[in-house]
Parts: C-alpha cells; sequence; structure tokens
C-alpha cells in the first residue's frame, strides 16, 4: 500500500502522524510512506531522524489576523491545494490521511477531488473548524476521544484514541521513583511556552529548600537564552538542570520524570497517560474553542492529572502543588495509575487496520 500523511506545524499534528507511519509499517513494511508538511514547521529536522521522506507546501494559518492576511492566506491555501495534486499525481497513493495543521486541508482535499479514499485524524475533544469541513467529505474519521463523536456523520468515525510513538509507548508503566532526587520534566509543547518557562522559574525560588531536583527543560528556541541566563543564577547545589530548545529524546526525558509540567496538547496527552505519568496542566489559554483547557478538564476530572489554568498562578502556587505531590507519595501514585488507565497504546494498530481494510 502506498500512503500520503499530511501534517504540519507543529509536534502535535507531526508526531501522531510518525506513530501511523510506524504502525503502517509494522503491518506492512513494504508500505510506501510519504509525509507532505509546511516549509517552516518541525518536518524536515524530525522527520530525518525516521527516515521518511518529506516534500512540503508553502501554507499559512488565518487565526488572528488582518483581512490582507487573511485573503494572502487563503491564495496560499489554493496555490498549496493545486501542489497537491502534482505531489499526488507524482506519489500515487492508495490513502490520504491528514492529521492536522496548515498543510493537511489542501492535501486531503486535493486527493478526494482525486478520488483517492481519504481519512483524518482528530486529537483534540473539541474538533477545529478545517477537520469538522474535511469531515463531511472524507471516507473515515479517526477520534481520540469518545466525546467527539456529537461533531461527524456516526457512519464515518472510529474512537481508536490518539497514535503515541513506539519509542514512548515502550517505556515503562510509572512508579515511584525511590531516589532522594527527584525529576520534573517542563516542557510547553514541540515550539516551547514563555509563561510555562516563566511560571515554573518563579517556582525555583520556593522549591529550592525543599528537595533535591533534577529538572529537564525544553525552552523552545525563543525563550532559550533568556532561560539560562536565569538558570545561571541559581547557585544551588541540590539541583541538576538540563536545558534544551528541543528535546530530540523525549522518550527519555519522560522515563525519567516524576512529574511532567507542560501544555494539555492532544499529544501531550496521549504520550502522558500511554505511560501514566503524573502531570500539571497548564492549558494554551489562546487555543482555537479553548481546546486545551477541555483536553485537561477531561483528565483532571478524572483525577488523571491536575490543572492550573495559566491565568490564575504564579510560581509560588506552582510550587505548592509540586510540594503536596512529592509530600504525599498515595497521590503521586494514584494520579498515575488513573493517567495509566486513560491511556491507549494500540490507537495506531487500530487506525492501521482500518486503513489497511478500507484500501485493500
Amino acid at each position: 500500500m502506498r500512503v500520503i500523511l499530511a501534517c504540519g506545524g507543529t509536534g502535535g499534528h507531526l508526531f501522531p502522524a510518525i506513530a501511523l507511519a510506524e504502525a503502517l509499517r509494522d503491518k506492512d513494511e513494504k508500505c510506501s510512506i510519504l509525509f507532505i508538511g509546511s516549509k517552516k514547521g518541525l518536518e524536515e529536522k524530525v522527520l530525518s531522524r525516521y527516515g521518511f521522506p518529506l516534500r512540503t507546501l508553502e501554507v499559512y494559518g488565518i487565526k488572528g489576523k488582518g483581512i490582507f492576511d487573511k485573503s494572502f492566506s487563503f491564495l496560499k491555501a489554493g496555490l498549496a491545494t493545486i501542489s497537491s495534486v502534482g505531489m499526488i499525481r507524482e506519489f500515487k497513493p492508495d490513502f490520504v490521511i491528514g492529521t492536522g495543521g496548515y498543510s493537511s486541508g489542501p492535501v486531503v482535499i486535493a486527493a478526494k477531488v482525486m478520488g483517492i479514499r481519504t481519512a483524518i485524524l482528530e486529537q483534540n475533544t473539541l474538533p477545529g473548524a478545517t477537520n469538522r469541513f474535511l469531515g463531511k467529505y472524507v471516507d473515515r474519521v479517526f477520534l481520540a476521544f469518545p466525546e467527539t463523536v456529537r461533531f461527524f456523520r456516526t457512519e464515518k468515525v472510529v474512537v481508536a484514541g490518539n497514535p503515541v510513538r513506539k519509542e514512548i509507548r515502550e517505556i515503562s508503566k510509572l512508579k515511584t521513583q525511590n531516589s532522594e532526587r527527584k525529576t520534573i520534566l517542563v516542557f510547553g509543547g514541540s515550539q516551547g511556552a514563555k509563561a510555562i518557562n516563566s511560571i515554573f522559574l518563579d517556582s525555583l525560588n520556593y522549591l529550592k529548600d525543599r528537595f533535591d531536583l533534577h529538572i529537564i527543560h525544553q525552552t523552545g528556541e525563543e525563550d532559550y537564552e533568556r532561560v539560562m541566563e536565569v538558570y545561571d543564577k541559581f547557585q544551588i547545589s541540590n539541583f541538576k538542570f538540563q536545558i534544551f530548545r528541543f528535546i530530540d529524546d523525549m522518550a527519555g526525558a519522560y522515563s525519567k520524570a516524576d512529574i511532567v509540567i507542560c501544555r494539555s496538547g492532544a499529544t501531550s496527552i496521549a504520550e502522558i497517560t500511554a505511560i501514566g505519568k503524573v502531570s500539571i496542566l497548564i492549558p494554551y489559554p489562546y487555543a482555537s474553542d479553548n481546546h486545551q483547557e477541555v483536553n485537561a478538564r477531561y483528565l483532571s476530572d478524572k483525577g488523571a492529572a491536575i490543572m492550573l489554568r495559566q491565568e490564575d498562578i504564579k510560581g509560588e502556587k506552582l510550587a505548592e502543588v509540586i510540594i503536596r505531590l512529592y509530600e504525599s507519595k498515595n497521590e503521586l501514585q494514584e494520579i498515575g495509575e488513573r493517567a495509566l488507565k486513560l491511556g491507549n497504546l494500540n490507537a495506531g494498530s487500530i487506525i492501521a487496520e482500518e486503513i489497511y481494510a478500507l484500501g485493500s
């Protein structure tokens, strides 16, 4: 089988596509896969590690832009759709799957017009406008959450979960660490989050006399220098710091952490629950339809994570939550166990089975 995976921009769209590509290859090692992504995203850097070929489109988002910029973005989307037709003709796929991002729409639309089977993967509890539109025309809609079914025609829907990369799935289930040095993993998504960086750095002032800490911190490219300057000022013998612009080995970082502090994008939630990690989720407050808070509440309402709204917290509040978790080993363990029960290690294989059944 020949499959195009259209995604782009951020890790939240790219990593589920990689996980699905791995699942397709696990079922048939001869499966030919082409990624089509955006020119300015993570795709080129990340996909080279996995050995998947990539073609790129020049597409941009429209959210929060003025009339002129929106018109330019719509023009680029039209041109990207035309470019997609050429890429599809050249690759001759049996199936085209969109996993979100700016390049997903033009590729899926082009494939549908050309009579090729199509599907989308919606990772969030609240689908975005593009996927709601595409969902009317594609052959299958794969969902991460049962709550999302109401937005699509039920005969097209498969609730499969959100695919998680093989290296993440292979991490063993969380166990409370016995070492005296406790490990916190901090990241704001693949592009970083300045607000989370600032809140966490402030929290260190309240944590420095409480624990021996190992901190693994992904800052994002733009905030790296500022964050490093702050860490350089912390001359604290009981703190160990590992600071990265971007963590290539996220599986290794997860495996060391007993608390994860991050945004509540769908991919982060899928990874955290798949391996039963305790998380403090700080939703991005400007996400479309506030979907990150909806994602976070899905876990926090079930006692599987702690949600803190960005506008409601400062470093002292975050430190209080961290201290409470570390001083109550039962709570730390119970949250991890509840998270693990919500995880799904088989999402990729479920989707792959359906794709092969439809494409045969």
